[in-house]
């Protein structure tokens, strides 16, 4: 029995404060490919996985196969995906683990979809998600843990992601997390033209944060980043001032709001600085921390004269913002399930076909290896164009069955397809392909 499972932690379910100590960056997520193997002791039931890590969410995407119902019925699927995910963060998983969202089926595939379409963001339809998704997978296929299925699957969200962008209001609008959080800042402090506002972190969100705050009319802008180089490429072309990150201190004294979005791994505004800084001051500081793990120490919202806005302020925020967008939401979620049915039709035959091609691969190889052993010490130009041409028949032969059931509307038709298939390759009969 093969078994689709998605484990997601993120902002609906859990405080940043414990996201914070799950994030996994992709350097983490790639150590943890070479080094925790699957499919074997421990993580034998995980045919397929693919890590989904952003700064609100840590999400799973697992193929978990069980011997027969039985087992599937006695054994956790989800305990090998949060023991495997604890590994990769080096932190215990256990006190997390009731956080996590459990989907499994179809509902793990619509979740996905979701997703992609961003609808489970902060930002209803942010941008940034889609890309993110595809980045999830090609780390899954460049490592090999994703495989057929998963690829599958990523693929179709990414194409239901899409669509949404295409056919609703919710592409038009060009949402992000950094426009969310400018907004919120414009109608915390005000006129943001009047303003010295500090960007500290020269990545992808800062400098969108930059861009958002152009467009609302920011004029006094300063970005701060630890590689001064850096800071200084991405002011010149945003258009503002750049600072070394050793100047914060002064920066932090001079400026009226500050945005932090950098990768640390440990809060770089402790409240004994941030303290020092407001004792000079006369006037409040609004600091919107954008960064999981966080980068302003909490018990910076202790200190007089301070306010902090983290990412589950923006996402309270958020919440009152989108009402005028209900309909385009509406019509998004049309659009994902109509996705997300089309797709249940392949939740059996993509495994299946996934298995028949590793099986036709398999005796590929073997006969490659069988030729080039009695062609021993022949060109390697020769091998190669072998290899090439035994992969090649392969495609060819396998493409108009592939088509045919990948095309198939009539479910029954298609039962009969697999079922016949899977007899004639021995690929362990029909129950295995089902999914609950």
């Amino acid at each position: 029995m093969i078994q689709l499972i998605c484990a997601s932690l993120s902002h609906h379910s859990a405080p940043v404060e414990l996201r914070e100590c799950l994030s996994l960056s992709e350097g983490a997520i790639a150590a943890a490919a070479r080094t925790i193997p699957l499919r074997s002791g421990r993580y034998q039931l995980l045919r397929e996985l693919a890590i989904l890590s952003t700064c609100n969410r840590l999400e799973a995407y697992a193929l978990a196969a069980f011997a027969d119902e039985e087992l599937m019925a006695a054994e956790d699927p989800f305990e090998p995906i949060l023991a495997y995910l604890g590994e990769a963060a080096g932190a215990p998983i256990q006190p997390a683990g009731a956080y996590f969202q459990r989907f499994v089926g179809i509902e793990a595939a619509a979740h996905l979809f979701r997703v992609a379409a961003g609808l489970d963001s902060i930002a209803i339809g942010e941008t940034q998600i889609q890309g993110q998704v595809a980045r999830a997978l090609e780390a899954g296929l460049q490592d090999g843990s994703a495989r057929h299925f998963l690829s599958s699957l990523f693929r179709a969200a990414i194409q239901a992601g899409k669509r949404v962008r295409t056919e609703t209001g919710l592409g038009r609008r060009s949402t992000s997390i950094s426009a969310v959080a400018v907004q919120m800042a414009a109608g915390t402090v005000g006129n943001l033209a009047g303003r010295r506002i500090l960007v500290v972190g020269a990545g992808k969100m800062g400098r969108l944060v930059l861009e958002d705050l152009r467009q609302r009319g920011g004029e006094d802008l300063w970005l701060a980043n630890r590689t001064y180089e850096r800071a200084v490429e991405v002011a010149t072309r945003v258009g503002c001032s750049a600072l070394p990150f050793e100047r914060l201190p002064e920066a932090l004294a001079d400026a009226g709001l500050v945005f932090l979005a950098t990768a640390a791994a440990q809060p770089i505004l402790p409240a004994e600085l941030v303290a020092r800084v407001m004792a000079g001051r006369s006037e409040s500081l609004a600091l919107i921390d954008l960064s999981v793990p966080r980068n302003v120490d909490p018990d910076v919202r202790r200190v007089s004269g301070v306010q902090v806005a983290d990412m589950d302020d923006i996402q309270a925020y958020a919440r009152g913002a989108f009402g005028e967008i209900q309909a385009e939401i509406a019509r998004a979620e049309a659009i994902v399930a109509e996705e997300v049915s089309e797709y249940e039709k392949l939740l059996r035959v993509v495994p299946f076909i996934g298995e028949l091609h590793k099986k036709v691969e398999d005796i590929r190889q073997r006969e490659v290896e069988k030729t080039l052993h009695h062609l021993s010490g022949a060109d390697p130009e020769i091998e190669k164009q072998i290899d090439l041409l035994s992969r090649s028949l392969v495609r060819k032969i396998l493409h108009e069955p592939t088509m045919h059931l990948r095309r198939e509307a009539d479910q029954e038709t298609l039962n009969e397809y697999v079922d016949a298939l899977a007899r004639l390759f021995d690929l362990s009969g029909n129950d295995q392909y089902l999914f609950q």
